[in-house]
């Protein structure tokens, strides 16, 4: 293969950070070229500068073996570079057609735009992509799958040579990001090249070629994929040696701290299940299973119309989340951003919300005790802040989310619900996370993981609830040892055999 696209000694700093530093990366024509790091390892930097939102320091950058200056995203444009961005930029009350021309509509003579035309070859782009879609459709009625794919013809209309997709599976479900690998697919027999950018490593493995791995802002690794594994990949990703946690043949017993029995909401039907004190029960299933919804039912978000819940044997009644709190159970939701977290407000401030009761003494709080308490818990987690007043907004995903959970380890909660727990955050915030769910469950605490990835919930989880269209369709007591059936349950309700 020719090298596309060669980007050479590459360096960017910001006030008081070296975000690249001499970094070397180069892409072959044709190929799906992935690029990895943690956050902060300078891999949306090094995409910036080849997008032309950032000027580089130092480097030069190549293309098609020619010497190019890339001073704005219209200049990177021009050149057939093209960036899908993970918050995609469509215009949602617009059609598919005015979304995929927006900036550059076809024009005959007289400066009149020829919508005719404009469809025409609108829709002619879309049946390039292989995806029956009409191109008169609002992009507000699409699914997130097509939108992205309305992405994608937006770039074939730019005449790319290059494109580079940041995190494109993100709000995709799984036929969604299999229509989106299928579609990667027949972009490469078009002769165009992939940069593909994404912290899921079984998605790398399943689509790329080679992989960049970046760390702390310098060039670690270039390799093809067929050469690695995930354990040999997060290595270089984190710097260091993956500890492997095997976990007993033996079946562990754990005493029964909740009891669920025919839980009914407007969105989940006759669920019924345990929770032992220090397990971790895992939930898994497809989107719309009612994974979350479980967790909200349990949380008091969602009422319940039947079904009771017993903790330590007496019957509760959870019927708001400040109830659930009160008995000693906290949730860290799905969407952070929105659902955990005050992004205007300090660490500290986020940490403590639901604790301050216990920081106090006559009705008067003690700020004392609790920059104590929030500075052992910054150590303890590990969480890469410049102090406790940082605003939560000004912290990456991993760091966002290790606040999140501090909330509930200040609070002492017997029970913490964790919902995708990992979603959107690097390999090795990841990493952390477990640790950090390891160690709950051996100080005694109790823990309900819903999540998407089976792989996931396998390492950290002592059994598995497998949820369908609103129900639990099976119990799996060895999940390491049951994927094909787990997933057989998961897609068919348990009802056929699945198919290898």
């Amino acid at each position: 293969m020719n090298e596309i696209l060669t980007m050479q000694d590459i360096s960017k700093s910001f006030p008081g950070v070296k975000a690249l530093q001499n970094v070397d990366f180069s892409v072959n024509k044709g190929e799906v070229h992935c690029l990895i790091g943690a956050n902060g390892a300078g891999k949306s930097t090094l995409m910036k500068i080849l997008a032309g939102v950032y000027p580089k320091d130092t480097g030069e950058i190549y293309l098609e073996g020619e010497k190019v200056h890339i001073s704005s995203p219209a200049d990177s444009k021009r050149l057939g570079v093209i960036t899908i961005h993970q918050e995609l930029s469509l215009v949602e009350h617009l059609t598919v057609a005015e979304n995929i021309y927006l900036g550059s509509y076809a024009t005959p003579r007289f400066g009149i735009v020829s919508w005719k035309r404009l469809r025409r070859q609108a829709q002619a782009l879309i049946d390039r992509l292989g995806i029956a879609i009409d191109v008169n459709t609002p992009v507000s009625e699409l699914s997130m799958g097509h939108k992205q794919i309305v992405e994608l013809a937006k770039a074939l209309e730019g005449n790319a040579k290059v494109i580079i997709m940041d995190e494109p599976s993100t709000t995709l479900s799984e036929r969604e990001i299999r229509t989106l690998f299928a579609i990667i697919e027949e972009l490469i027999k078009q002769g165009i090249t992939i940069i593909y950018i994404s912290h899921k490593l079984e998605e790398l493995f399943a689509i790329g070629d080679r992989v960049t791995v970046l760390r702390d802002g310098k060039w670690v690794a270039t390799q093809a994929l067929s050469e690695l594994d995930q354990t040999s990949l997060t290595e270089l990703i984190i710097g260091y040696k993956m500890e492997k946690h095997e976990r007993s043949a033996e079946e562990r017993n754990f005493p029964e701290l909740l009891r669920a029995e025919g839980l009914q909401t407007r969105t989940i039907s006759n669920v019924s299940f345990t929770l032992g004190k220090g397990e971790v029960l895992g939930l898994y299933g497809l989107v719309g299973a009612g994974r979350t919804e479980l967790l909200k039912a349990l949380y008091g978000v969602d009422p319940l119309i039947s079904g009771s819940i017993y903790l330590e044997g007496k019957g509760v009644k959870i019927d708001s989340p400040s109830k659930a709190i009160h008995l000693g159970m906290g949730l860290v939701p799905e969407n952070r951003k929105t659902e955990g977290a005050i992004l205007g407000l300090s660490v500290e401030e986020n940490a403590i919300l639901p604790a301050y009761d216990q920081f106090a003494s006559g009705g008067v709080i003690n700020p004392g005790r609790i920059r104590t308490e929030i500075a052992n818990r910054i150590r303890e987690l590990n969480v890469k802040t410049p102090d406790s007043l940082t605003l939560m907004g000004n912290l990456s995903g991993g760091n966002q989310q290790k606040v999140i959970i501090s909330k509930w380890l200040i609070r002492k909660s017997q029970i913490i619900l964790f919902d995708e727990p990992t979603q959107g955050v690097d390999i090795g915030a990841k990493q952390e996370i477990y640790k950090i769910i390891r160690r709950l469950v051996n100080e005694g605490t109790s823990v309900i993981v819903a999540s998407s990835e089976i792989n996931e919930l396998q390492e950290i989880c002592n059994r598995i609830l497998v949820m369908f269209r609103g129900t639990v369709v099976g119990e799996f007591r060895d999940p390491q040892q049951q994927k094909e059936d787990i997933l057989n349950h998961a897609v068919t309700g348990g009802t056929t055999l699945w198919n290898t």
